[in-house]
């Protein structure tokens, strides 16, 4: 028996064993290529693991950091209806301990310690996980990772305590008109679409949640069938397509093959044809039309992607640029998403003037005669052929930048593609057939089938309407009639409007130039003085790091009439620019669809304009628009301008009570630096005339500073330095003296805020007025890395006092300082920094306490030199932080990263915690509290 037993056994091993699934690798079928020197030697393995789950491995060992990323191909379209949010909810639970890893906060902060960072967040079909961490960290880092997905422990107190950060979270969306605009699209969503769910959740949706309910659902939908990821790794790859896989398949199958919703075609939809109203809280009116799409295609996509193309362009007689001479709009935008696999909206969004707020139907009608020329003469076959070709010659020459932010991009398109293809679908569109955009064209230029909403503080607008209310957000929203739905549906073009043309911006013959290795041990980029004279000081800096072929330049506009001692020259000059960047971009318009950036804006006491492409296009627009650049204001548009740049102010003040405290704290304590409210103020007492005189003597005089980053090239740098100069000799030059900030003598005790809509906040400045020294500005900058940790550890997670919680070094205010922030609907602000005093006082008196120790040092200073020889900046912030080297200091100071890299290198444990415990206890400097008081709902 004992025999026949154990035979049984055997046999029933050997019949599992051979059907266990076995880890494959899948063929890829991109035909793209990584060009760029400093990315070309990465490697890439794509895996379907043993558990069914797809795995995407990258592997370069030229990163700095480590990084992976999964999604779980389900969102909140997928909640219960008994309690919204739960997909949401789920997110932020699952960091909350598991089966191995048991501690609620394990995996923040063993991150914490190894210079990494998280994030999570839930959509419509989807929720995604990231992190990045220190290569040395990133294998026990990745178990952690893995085992957030097996066996959740769900624990009930850590389940309440996230309520309360989910809450939070929800407690700042009706103070968003884009949030509030959605969340109207969602109640009047037609029954069963997958955009009906309030997704976010609150208080009230998920008080009866409790771990029971959380653990089937978590079964039910997060398994590895259902779910695709992606590795950052240095380890090669002949390595990592054995390693990773292994510990990915650990997430175990639960072989309930999810059966995923598909949603048809309503038989009815309610709120097409009608027009909807939010009481806005922000100041910019708006309006958007959308479809709701059913059944879409990869096809399909390609034609949505084609018709943006020709919607969004902004050259003479198109209907942007008819919308905005008519005084209509200020902004548009329009574009394709989807909300789920199967359903997708296609969106026109419209930045209203105060006219086009009172007439509104004028911009539904121009819409509509839009697309019915479209749909009458189809669109221009080239359009999707340079959208594609764009965004190849994007992916080929990508550039190193931020592991995160490439994270994120990635895991959201891999989401959407098949992992064979991945990338090549996601940028290179399939042709679509004449009768597909027929289809396309026939729904999007039928007004019956569209949605409106329009956001508006104007009370004629929701008058006579039926008015409803929302007990989620406690807002009201109004419903009406359309009356002009036939006018619509029957217009048509007199003269017609433009299509785009055919892109001549998108280069060609590109040519990667030979990039010497840098000594990863120093700070790699060395701007070299390229010319200097009465009128121009222009600094070239040849880049071995980013490698690609592209270049980056800001030249700022010096002018004795733009002072910071005279607030109405800065916002006058803010009022020119508007009007440059709207003329350039009716100009232009092609040449940002190819990629190449350009603006204007109000830069210390000049105007900056800063032009970024590649670099055998972006010398010729710099060349062309320096050429008939002119400071000019034009009274037919100088209202709107003033309109616009009133709502810019009045943005600032509302958008985040943070943001308004720090804007506040700047204008208290630097010289000739104004808080919004100034500059609101002021604005509103100025007319076109006083603008009028000021463009026409803007560039009297002229001195010019000109930053470039771009490839190794004596030809290159002397055709920019040519174009500048050229630029320069049109105008009476000066010399004029450096330019930086300042701080104010007196002293500050606090700041009091009325911040005008709900939601309190505080701000508490620490600082050192006694020593600038180089030493302990680099043991400021590395004490705030690891406060921001710990405060987000224990303010956030443990203690639940808000859900914007920080710290950070703060550089404005010109000396060692860092500033902690909360943002909370739940205490005063006066609460918050009486906690945040508790636990900065405790941080002094123990730092061991709060993780510090010779190896965290250690690991600390590793991290912060890391960061300064491989920054993680894109190439156009890289330019702006040279600019600033060269030309916002007292004097030029190339030599500051490097500074602080041998200062870094120099410090000991022993002086580094001593000065952070001096620096907490407010020894060298007292502190600065900020106390933001939301208005109460």
């Amino acid at each position: 028996m004992k025999w026949k037993a154990l035979s049984v056994t055997l046999l029933l091993s050997l019949l599992v064993t051979a059907c266990k699934q076995h880890t494959r690798t899948i063929p890829d079928q991109c035909p793209l290529k990584v060009l760029t020197p400093s990315i070309a030697n990465q490697k890439t393995a794509k895996i379907i693991c043993a558990n069914g789950l797809q795995l995407l491995i990258i592997s370069n060992p030229g990163i700095s950091t480590s990084g992976a990323a999964l999604a779980v191909k389900t969102g909140n379209s997928s909640d219960p209806k008994e309690f919204p949010g739960l997909a949401h909810l789920t997110e932020h639970c699952v960091f909350l301990g598991n089966e191995k890893y048991p501690n609620s906060d394990g995996f923040s902060h063993f991150l914490s310690n190894n210079n990494g960072t998280y994030n999570a967040y839930t959509g419509s079909y989807t929720t995604s996980y990231l992190f990045s961490i220190k290569n040395s960290a990133f294998s026990e880092a990745i178990d952690q990772f893995v085992h957030l997905f097996i066996q959740p422990l769900f624990d009930q107190e850590d389940v309440d305590r996230e309520k309360n950060a989910v809450n939070q979270e929800f407690a700042m969306h009706p103070n968003k008109d884009l949030r509030r605009v959605h969340r109207i699209q969602q109640l009047i969503a037609p029954k069963g679409h997958p955009i009906q769910r309030f997704g976010c959740g609150n208080a009230s949706t998920l008080a009866k949640v409790r771990s029971q309910d959380m653990h089937p659902w978590f079964d039910q939908h997060y398994h590895p069938e259902n779910m695709i990821a992606v590795v950052h790794t240095t380890e090669p790859i002949e390595k990592a397509v054995k390693k990773f896989p292994k510990i990915f398949a650990k997430i175990p199958s639960k072989k309930n093959n999810l059966h995923k919703k598909t949603f048809s075609h309503p038989e009815e939809d309610f709120s097409s044809g009608k027009l909807y109203i939010n009481s806005a809280v922000e100041p910019t009116a708006s309006i958007k039309i959308y479809w709701h799409l059913y059944n879409t295609s990869q096809a399909s996509l390609g034609c949505y992607a084609a018709l943006a193309y020709v919607l969004n362009h902004e050259a003479t007689d198109s209907l942007v640029s008819l919308l905005k001479e008519e005084k209509l709009i200020t902004e548009f935008d329009s574009g394709f998403y989807k909300t789920s696999e199967s359903t997708g909206s296609f969106t026109i969004y419209y930045q209203l003037t105060e006219k086009g707020e009172r007439e509104y139907s004028k911009v539904l009608l121009h819409t509509f005669k839009y697309l019915h020329q479209i749909q009458k003469q189809g669109i221009p076959e080239y359009c999707l052929k340079d959208i594609s070709t764009i965004n190849a010659l994007e992916y080929c020459y990508s550039s190193k930048t931020d592991l995160f932010r490439t994270l994120q991009g990635q895991i959201a398109d891999l989401i959407d593609e098949d992992l064979t293809t991945y990338p090549y679908q996601s940028l290179v569109y399939p042709q679509y057939s004449f009768q597909e955009e027929q289809d396309t064209l026939t729904i999007l230029s039928d007004p019956y089938q569209a949605h409106y909403v329009l956001s508006t503080k104007n009370p004629e607008n929701w008058k006579d309407a039926t008015k409803h209310y929302d007990s989620i957000f406690k807002m009201d929203y109004y419903e009406k009639s359309l009356p002009d739905l036939e006018s619509y549906k029957q217009a048509s073009v007199q003269e017609h409007m433009a299509l785009p043309q055919p892109n001549i911006y998108i280069p060609k013959n590109i040519e990667v130039s030979n990039i010497s290795k840098i000594d990863n041990k120093e700070f790699p980029f060395k701007p070299q003085l390229a010319y200097e004279d009465a009128g121009l000081t222009f600094y070239y800096c040849e880049d071995h790091f980013y490698t690609m072929p592209k270049l980056t330049i800001n030249l700022r506009m010096r002018s004795p009439n733009i002072s910071r001692k005279d607030i109405r020259s800065l916002i006058a000059t803010d009022l020119c620019s508007l009007a440059i960047n709207e003329n350039l971009l009716k100009q232009y318009y092609l040449a940002a669809q190819a990629s190449l950036f350009f603006s204007t804006s109000l830069r210390g006491d000049g105007l900056n304009l800063e032009i970024t492409g590649y670099n055998t296009t972006a010398p010729i627009l710099l060349k062309s628009i320096l050429s008939s650049l002119k400071p000019s204001i034009n009274q037919e548009r100088f209202d709107i301008h003033k309109q616009q740049l009133m709502e810019t102010y009045q943005r600032k003040i509302s958008e985040c009570p943070i943001r308004a405290g720090m804007d506040r704290l700047w204008s208290y304590t630097l010289n000739d630096v104004y808080s919004y409210h100034d500059k609101l103020t002021t604005l509103q007492t100025m007319d076109f005339e006083e603008v009028e005189k000021f463009s026409n003597i803007m560039f009297e005089q002229l001195h010019v500073e000109a930053m470039a980053l771009g490839p190794p090239s004596k030809k290159q740098e002397q055709e920019l330095v040519t174009i500048v100069k050229d630029f320069v000799s049109s105008y009476p030059t000066y010399e004029a003296d450096a330019f930086y900030y300042q701080r104010q003598d007196k002293e500050i005790s606090n700041i009091k805020i009325d911040y005008p809509l709900s939601g309190n906040a505080m701000l508490l400045v620490l600082q050192d007025k006694h020593s600038s020294s180089i030493e302990h500005i680099v043991a400021t900058e590395m004490m705030f890395k690891w406060l921001h940790h710990i405060a987000f550890a224990h303010l956030r997670t443990e203690q639940q006092l808000g859900y914007v919680i920080g710290a950070c070094y703060h550089e404005p205010l010109l000396c060692p300082s860092g500033l902690f922030y909360i943002r909370s609907n739940a205490y005063t602000p006066q609460e918050l920094v009486i906690k945040t005093k508790t636990f900065i006082e405790g941080v002094a008196i123990s730092p061991e306490k709060f993780g510090m120790s010779e190896q965290y040092f250690s690991d600390l200073k590793d991290a912060y030199i890391k960061n300064i020889t491989d920054p993680t900046y894109s190439l156009e912030s890289m330019g702006s932080a040279l600019f600033s080297l060269a030309f916002e200091k007292a004097s030029v100071q190339f030599s500051l990263p490097n500074e602080k890299i041998i200062a870094a290198k120099a410090m000991d444990y022993m002086t580094f915690k001593t000065y952070c415990q001096e620096f907490l206890n407010q020894k060298p400097g007292s502190e600065i509290p900020v106390y933001i008081h939301g208005k109460d709902r």
